[in-house]
Formats: C-alpha cells, structure tokens, sequence
C-alpha cells in the first residue's frame, strides 16, 4: 500500500466532514419532513471514510457519529416509541458496524504499512510499471537514487526511458512474459546525464496491471570487473610477449650450447655445457609453465561432461600401446574450463614415467560427501614419500609442474586430488568432488 500524502489525507478529512454533514441535514430534513426510513443509511458513508482513511480514529468517530445522530433525533423528536425504539437499535448498528469495519481496517494498514515499509525503505530499488503501456506506476528511493532521479520525476516516465536500446527492452519484457517471474536478469538502465547503471533485476507479473521489478545496483562491481579483465588482458599481453622473447632468447642460447659441444672435445668443459643446458631446459620447462598457470581461473567455472573432456585431452597424445577406458558417462562437474589440462597432465605423466604401464583406467564412485573420480595405471607406481611431492613446484622425475597446475584447477571450484596408488603396481589418483559440485546426466541427480 502505498503512503497517503498529507494532500491526500486533508482531501479524505474534508470528504469525512462533508459526509458527516451531510448526513446530519439529511436526518433534520427527513425528520422535519416526516421521513423516517431512508436517512439511517446516509450514516454509513462517514463510517466507512473515516475506518479507511483515520483507521486509529475511527471507533471514536464513529461513536460520536451516532451521538449525534441520537442527539438530532430526539431533539426534533419522533411521532411513536417505535421509531424511538428504532433508532436506539440503528445507534447500536453504527457504533457496531464502526468498531467492526475500523478492526479490519487497522489490521489491513498495518499489514500494507509493514508490505509499505519493505517496499519504500528497502535497500534494494524497486518500482512498477504497466504492463501494456509500460508507464512507471511507483517506484521506491533507491531506485531513484540509483538512476540519480527523484522519485516524483520517475512517475513521469516509462520503461523505454530508462533501458536504452529496444531490443534489450524487448528481451527483458520477453522473459517475463514467458515465465512471469524472473530472477537475476543483468539489465543495464540509462541513468540521469546518459550513464548506464547496471543493475541484477528480478520481476514477478501481478496478475493485474502491472509488473514489479527489485533492483540491485551492480555497476561498481561490473565496472571493477571489466578494469580487472582489461588489466589481465594487458598483463597477459605484456607475458606473452615477454615468455615469446625469452624463449626466443633460450632457443639460441640452446643452439650456441650445442654449437659448443661439437666444437669441443674437453671432457671438463663438455660437462660443464652439459649443465648448461639442462638449466636452460629447465628455464624453457618453467617459462611454459607460465604459460598454462596464467589462464588458471581467468574464465568462468561451469559445468564440464568429464567424458567428453578426457576425450579431448588424449588426442593430441600418443598413446601408444596403452589403453584407456572410461566409466563415467553422463558424469559432470563443476569446474574450471581447464579441466582438460588436468586430464592431459595425468595421462602424460602415466606415458612418460609409468614405464611397463599398458592400461588406464578412469571411473566414477560414490561416497559419503560427495564422489570420487579414479585414475588408475598399472606402471610402476609412485614411492610413498614422493605421493605429495609432486603436486609441488619442485621436481620429481621432472613432473612437479604439471600436477601442481592440476591441483590449482582443481582447487578453484572446491575439487581436491590426492595419490594413493602402491608402489609397484601403479599410480592411483583420487579427484573428490564435494556435494553441488557434480551431478549425473543434465543434473536430475544433483551432488
């Protein structure tokens, strides 16, 4: 319910009066006339004004409306005592009706009062429009201040004033005619002075004439993301230019090394260019691990068919004479888009160092909190005191690289991986994914 202006509230006051007027020469005149049925009537009129619009006054009004209907009554008098009699009863009738109507009238503007309240005081922006004219009906405060106007000049507009190009008007209006009632819509309102002011928009149809939205205000966070990603785009930039000129740099420096190698038969110094270029070679493995690190996080997680992703990320590999099954279909998980990387750094690291390994095997299992997906080789195994060494950045066998960026992938969405295959007879990786991080087929079972 919206608030009564004090314009409004003294146009009702007069109209009580009025009414009460009236109906006091209305009962002198048929009394005076000889009237004696219609004019009881007339007292309900000022009744019902004075519940709705002075409902904290209006069981006192109404009971001095029938004094004084008592009052006018027997002082002109009356022919009969059963219209005496009559008249008592239609007092006890109003008075009955006043206290009646005025109780639900209160507990009525208290609830709109309290629905008025959140409405007008919400920290969220909030208004109405027509659903056909698409005239604003009412909005609240902030969502003036939002787009920097007062709310009296916001009742002057439509929707087409504030959403600044047609077809987002249209696919903003299309949603909510479709589903009646949307959430989290990203909708960008053309604010006093032509800024945009991005706002996340939920809107519910109220099965009248009009639609009302709430409005949260997300342009400073939508602006900060935009810096950010500019920023990132230019740091990313600025290190691929630089890895491309280090690389380059290593390159030749790796050939000179070489170069050197034939052109020497000194056994001493032939060792000491053999270090060289292993610590060149070392220099090169980190700089491309830079490469693939940068982009850990950058994109939005989602949800990824780990099926599908293994697929992609053994076919640029050589598999050899190894053979991959899968028992994991219509599995999906809430990850990072480069949950292909942490596929491809596992079967890579069972090609190189798994030695006698001829077979991997990936499939799904249940738990308690949530589900486990299982790698599992049959080479030779990864020693007890290395199983969390290499998801560090340090070197065992030269892997540490790769299976620390799988456990930072990983990580971002709440995924955990661990090794806890037996030495010997292969490596056993375990990648947990917690409840509402996975779900079966399109999500009718959800994790």
């Amino acid at each position: 319910m919206k608030p009564i202006t004090p314009q409004r509230q003294l146009l009702y006051d007069i109209c009580i009066v009025a009414s009460i007027l009236c109906a006091a020469i209305i009962t002198y005149l048929s009394l005076s006339w000889g009237v004696y049925e219609v004019f009881f009537y007339v007292y309900l009129l000022p009744i019902i004004l004075m519940a709705f619009a002075r409902p904290k006054l209006s069981i006192y009004g109404t009971v001095l409306v029938g004094w004084m209907y008592l009052a006018i009554v027997f002082v002109i008098g009356l022919p009969t005592a059963q219209l005496y009699m009559l008249a008592t009863v239609w007092f006890y009738i109003f008075v009955s009706l006043g206290i009646l109507i005025s109780t639900y009238s209160q507990a009525y503007h208290r609830e709109g009062e309290r629905s008025c309240g959140a409405y007008y005081n919400s920290q969220a922006g909030a208004f109405r429009f027509d659903k056909h004219t698409h005239r604003i009906l009412d909005a609240n405060f902030k969502f003036a201040s939002i787009l920097h106007y007062e709310c009296s000049d916001i009742l002057k507009k439509s929707l087409p004033d504030f959403l600044p190009t047609k077809a987002g008007m249209d696919e903003f209006l299309l949603q909510i005619r479709d589903k009646r009632r949307v959430r989290d819509i990203e909708v960008g309102f053309l604010a006093r002075g032509g800024e945009i002011r991005w706002a996340m928009v939920s809107a519910a149809d109220c099965d009248d004439i009009s639609i009302i939205c709430t409005v949260v205000d997300i342009t400073e966070n939508k602006q900060s993301q935009e810096a950010l990603t500019r920023a990132n785009k230019k740091l990313n930039l600025m290190n691929n230019i630089t890895r491309h000129d280090i690389l380059n740099q290593l390159t030749a420096l790796i050939g000179f090394l070489e170069i050197s190698r034939q052109d020497t038969k000194d056994p001493e110094l032939l060792k000491f260019i053999h270090k060289e270029e292993r610590a060149a070679n070392a220099i090169r493995s980190q700089i491309l691990f830079t490469r693939d690190y940068q982009d850990v996080g950058v994109h939005s997680p989602g949800w990824h068919d780990v099926a599908e992703t293994v697929s992609l990320a053994i076919a640029t590999l050589d598999l050899k004479q190894v053979q991959v099954s899968l028992d994991i279909k219509q599995v999906q998980v809430f990850t990072d888009p480069l949950l292909e990387k942490v596929f491809y750094n596992l079967v890579e690291n069972s090609l190189r160092h798994g030695e006698k390994a001829t077979k991997i095997s990936i499939r799904a299992e249940d738990n308690p909190e949530g589900m486990d997906l299982i790698y599992e080789d049959n080479g030779a195994g990864i020693p007890n005191e290395a199983k969390e060494k290499i998801f560090r950045r340090e070197y065992f066998k030269n892997t540490g690289f790769g299976l620390f960026l799988t456990r930072e992938i990983l990580a971002i969405t709440g995924l955990s991986i661990e090794e806890n295959g037996t030495t010997g007879a292969g490596a056993r990786f375990v990648i947990h994914a917690p409840k509402g991080t996975f779900r079966i087929g399109s999500g009718a079972r959800n994790g």
